[in-house]
């Protein structure tokens, strides 16, 4: 029988399948045993394993055939998401609905690859997409397909750039224990973690706090290097860059300048280019330049250095907040905090220092520079979508695959997040809430048809307002 082998195992003869794979380190073929067929005997020939047997006579009917499938979140992310997909149909014309299934599972279930097929088979929208039968070869596949497919990832990103757009930049470290992907090297992560990684930079807009790119960079590569390839292949032309203060440096300045792009980026505190003169002679307040933020009042000042615009803020809540701590590092950690080196510092509490080439007043550059704050929080709390799967891939095409359709996951949560701020449902749903609402919503199938679920008035209301009808 092709595929089979013959095994001899304590004077019994047992039937098992198996097959050939190329192993990449080895330079050869390897043979992978896989499941028990059955045990032969002289006089009986083949005797299934009970398994088998039981495989044999659900023939697969009750897997294939659910009688209840998922469909709110099916019938939201055609509603909510219909221009993602549009993009993706545009783009990817022969693998758009295999893009489309698998960043669900990723959406709805945070789902590794191998659980994907089941997944689908309990969902209602392959029958709503009319795709075909999916295995988790096929996932397998076509994340091969679509990470060789780079042009095309640009593409559909470049689709969301908008002309003069804001960009906020973000790298995370992502560890994996992969010999075989070349972008997996050690490097220095926050926690002092030189594990095997790759990084990941992020860019997304102030304007609609969308990520809109990303680029996948070698783990000993920081965004500093590597950010002048990432504005080439983005293809901006007309951007304001709003960095982190790891990103500012003489060099970093004037690689932005010949790429004619506009920026703002925060610089430390003991920066030369910082005139603290009027906070330490308290006359700071004294031009009468305020004004307020999140019900917390900002003096400021302004002036030219070097051919830049140089912003200084002061909030005063922040100013004690500061001041605070340090007093209390001094009384738990003496020999790292001095009351010398408090009277030193302390006129430059509470202050946040600003270098940019636009000529905007001062609070709409901070306001634009506070952006970055709430983008990052809604970063973080979205990382951890992409953290499965990626330390076991062994191969960077599929790698590059996985993470394309969590960039499309990545869009779609921030663009419900954004529906809930606009309909001021914050406050009663964080994202995951509202996607298990409606993951309440199923169809089931009652005589050869299907029907949708009772539901309450209450969850009724709640699907109308993004658009999901409950079918008759």
């Amino acid at each position: 029988m092709p595929g089979t082998e013959l095994r001899l195992i304590n004077g019994r003869y047992y039937l098992y399948q198996y097959k050939t794979i190329y192993d990449k380190v080895k330079k050869r073929p390897r043979k992978i045993t896989g499941k028990l067929i059955g045990r032969i005997t002289k006089e009986d020939g083949l005797i299934l394993s009970e398994k088998r047997k039981l495989e044999q006579a659900l023939d697969g009917a009750i897997l294939s055939k659910p009688l209840c499938r998922e469909y709110g979140v099916s019938s939201l992310v055609l509603q909510q998401f219909s221009t993602h997909i549009n993009q993706l149909q545009r783009i990817f014309p022969e693998h758009w609905k295999s893009i489309l299934q698998i960043a669900y599972c990723r959406f709805l279930y945070h789902c590794p690859i191998k659980s994907i097929p089941f997944r689908l088979q309990q969902s209602y929208l392959p029958e709503l997409i009319q795709a075909k039968p999916f295995s988790e070869k096929t996932a397998s596949v076509v994340l091969k397909t679509i990470g060789a497919m780079r042009q095309e990832q640009i593409a559909y990103m470049r689709s969301f750039i908008q002309k003069g757009e804001y960009l906020l930049i973000d790298l995370t470290d992502i560890f994996s224990s992969s010999s075989l992907i070349e972008l997996c090297r050690k490097g220095y992560s926050n926690q002092m973690n030189f594990d095997p990684q790759f990084n990941l930079l992020y860019l997304y807009s102030a304007k609609t706090s969308m990520p809109i790119y990303y680029r996948l960079l070698p783990g000993n590569i920081r965004e500093v290097k590597a950010f002048k390839n990432c504005i080439l292949e983005a293809g901006l032309d007309d951007a304001v860059i709003i960095a982190d203060k790891g990103f500012f440096s003489n060099q970093n300045v004037q690689m932005l300048l010949e790429e004619k792009l506009r920026f703002i980026i925060p610089i430390k505190r003991d920066s030369s280019l910082i005139d603290y003169t009027k906070l330490k002679n308290n006359t700071f307040k004294e031009s009468n330049h305020f004004f307020e933020h999140e019900q917390r009042i900002i003096w400021y000042d302004q002036y030219r250095r070097d051919g830049f615009n140089v912003y200084i803020y002061l909030d005063e809540s922040l100013r004690v907040k500061e001041e605070k701590d340090y007093l209390r590092r001094i009384q738990t950690h003496p020999e790292s905090y001095t009351i010398e080196q408090y009277h030193q510092g302390k006129g430059t509490f509470g202050t946040i220092v600003l270098l940019s080439n636009l000529d905007e007043d001062a609070c709409q550059i901070y306001q634009l520079y506070k952006s970055r704050m709430a983008i990052e929080l809604m970063f973080d709390s979205m990382k951890n979508v992409m953290q499965c799967d990626h330390t076991y891939m062994q191969d960077e095409e599929t790698l590059q695959g996985w993470m394309f359709i969590n960039h499309v996951t990545l869009q779609w949560y921030q663009q419900l997040y954004t529906e809930l701020k606009n309909k001021d449902l914050l406050k009663k749903y964080s994202v995951n809430d509202l996607i298990q609402a409606f993951s309440d919503l199923k169809m089931i199938r009652i005589n050869d048809r299907w029907y949708s679920n009772e539901v309450t008035n209450y969850s009724k209301r709640l699907f109308e307002k993004f658009g999901v009808h409950i079918p008759a």
